[in-house]
């Protein structure tokens, strides 16, 4: 094996796991290294959104992570002093197979990634640190310091998700850009005992700062409460300090017990300019810190990783120019930007005082009393509403219906597929093979078969037909649910990305199109046939 084809992760968090994971399973041999010589046990991230969970759906692993997790259907701002509720947010009518929150903490998280890179052939080398990189035209040198001493390696990329230390980001020359310094939070993972049901993450709003209460498994929660800065070297909060808190700003109706992890943290926002620096790229808090309100971080690394990993196999494997990459900054620097606003933004709210903590406050009253945008914001959170339709990688060819995805929006899952055997069928498990799914309607089996011959080895082609009369692999979809899902008539195609976002939509199935769109668009040789 030539060590240009390998692709070194750093970090073996959620993000640099699930990188490798999607890598391996598209054929692409991976390293994967991390500085700690053991995993870490704090509960760090705690919220697993519904775009996340279809991604590890598709990946194979969203049972295994459900058993450990708690299921969460709303999002609940509340009077820190009362306890009385000021605005609900449920978050089970998201448009997404999986409308809720899985509050589950990082380790478990991990845990399962790991066991799945581990099927996957890929098998995390702790106590190993990236100290030096130099990049040229074919590949990068690297240097690691293992217990052993040190090591150097050609390898052919490195992805660092590294976190927001990220020493990856640093020796290729990047810098984060925006605020290092303000508001501060204690932060303790515990039991808790409290009479408020375990399925909603409940904000709380007080005149000294807001808390915030995550319910994990069990009896197990995070919370966190906005306080003054501890000053430098101060100690971790006492369990005593916690309870205090709780008593102040939850309405006296939460209390702690069991700690597992007390500390304080201080919110950064900011974000690199480049997600791409040659053969390095950089993903999750190594490209992008923020508040975690609303807990965007490790999904939207997660969904970083998403994005990357299908371009990156495809490069890594010599079946595309590396200017594919380009596209992974241009879709996601824009989505990390608007992560990075929206955190600032709802840690200010959260966070307010005086007269603007009272505009605030009726402001939350409104918003809880108008189900549309309360609808809107929960889908926000959940990162449903992202989506790549500028890209230069999404392309609609022919008539659009109405109401119907477009190009690069993410790919309808509607209820109502079929298989043969009466089965049900889903998007996110067809994407569970490696590889594209492209979606054909058309009479002519033909077609099919020279759209098979197109797409070659880059994925998988699925015919869609209205009853069981087809030969060969096809869905059923007797009530037309992908003709208004997707605009497709009795002729068309949707090419779906690994992602899970439409690339190609065409009204009809031409063979010439798909040709098209993976030569000049994803600038992909000619495939190998199956």
């Amino acid at each position: 094996m030539d060590t240009t084809d390998v692709v070194l992760v750093v970090g073996a968090g959620p993000v640099g796991l699930t990188t490798a994971c999607q890598l391996a399973r598209q054929g692409v041999p991976v390293r994967i290294v991390d500085a700690l010589e053991q995993p870490t046990t704090e509960s760090r991230a705690v919220g697993v959104h519904a775009r996340s969970m279809e991604m590890l759906a598709a990946l194979g692993v969203l049972p295994r992570l459900e058993v450990r997790g708690r299921r969460i259907d709303a999002l609940e701002i509340l009077d820190g002093r009362t306890g009385a509720t000021r605005t609900n947010l449920d978050v089970t009518g998201v448009p997404s197979r999986h409308p809720y929150v899985l509050d589950v903490p990082q380790p478990d998280t991990e845990a399962v990634l790991a066991d799945r890179a581990a099927e996957l052939g890929v098998v995390v080398e702790r106590g190993v640190t990236l100290t030096a990189l130099t990049q040229d035209a074919d590949g990068v040198d690297v240097t690691l310091r293992t217990r052993d001493g040190e090591e150097t390696a050609r390898v052919g990329w490195v992805v660092g998700a590294d976190g927001g230390h990220s020493s990856t980001r640093t020796l290729a020359g990047a810098k984060l850009e925006g605020g290092f310094h303000g508001q501060h939070f204690a932060m303790a993972d515990v039991d808790i005992d409290t009479a408020w049901a375990p399925d909603t993450i409940r904000m709380f709003q007080h005149p000294d700062g807001m808390g915030i209460l995550f319910p994990l498994a069990g009896t197990r929660a995070r919370i966190m409460f906005f306080v003054d800065d501890p000053g430098s070297g101060a100690p971790d909060p006492t369990l005593a300090q916690i309870q205090a808190l709780a008593d102040a700003r939850m309405g006296r109706k939460v209390t702690v017990r069991d700690p597992r992890w007390l500390t304080y943290f201080e919110v950064h926002h900011a974000q690199v300019p480049r997600y791409r620096l040659g053969r390095v790229l950089l993903a999750g808090d190594a490209a992008h810190i923020h508040s975690p309100a609303g807990a965007q971080g490790m999904n939207t690394g997660i969904q970083d990783a998403a994005n990357l990993a299908w371009k990156l196999a495809l490069v890594a494997r010599h079946r595309a120019d590396a200017a594919l990459l380009d596209s992974y900054h241009d879709e996601r620097h824009p989505v990390g930007a608007m992560v990075v606003r929206t955190t600032t933004t709802l840690t200010n709210v959260g966070t307010a005082s005086g007269p603007e903590a009272a505009v605030r406050d009726v402001a939350m009253v409104v918003v809880g009393h108008l189900p549309r945008v309360a609808g809107t914001g929960a889908a926000t959170l959940a990162e449903t509403t992202i989506g790549y339709r500028d890209s230069t990688l999404a392309v609609h060819r022919g008539h659009h219906r109405h109401g119907a995805a477009r190009a690069g929006e993410h790919a309808p899952d509607p209820d109502g597929l079929l298989r043969p055997d009466g089965s049900p069928v889903t998007v996110e498990g067809l994407l569970g093979r490696p590889g594209m799914v492209l979606l054909v309607r058309t009479g002519e089996a033909a077609t099919v078969d020279e759209l098979r011959g197109v797409l070659g080895d880059l994925g998988t082609v699925v015919r869609v037909v209205s009853d069981a009369g087809a030969a060969g692999e096809c869905v059923l979809d007797p009530d037309d649910v992908l003709g208004r899902a997707y605009g497709l008539g009795s002729e068309g195609l949707a090419l779906i990305r690994p992602d899970g976002y439409l690339g190609l939509v065409a009204d009809q199935a031409d063979a010439a199109a798909l040709r098209a769109y993976l030569a000049d668009t994803l600038r992909i040789g000619q495939p190998s046939t199956v």
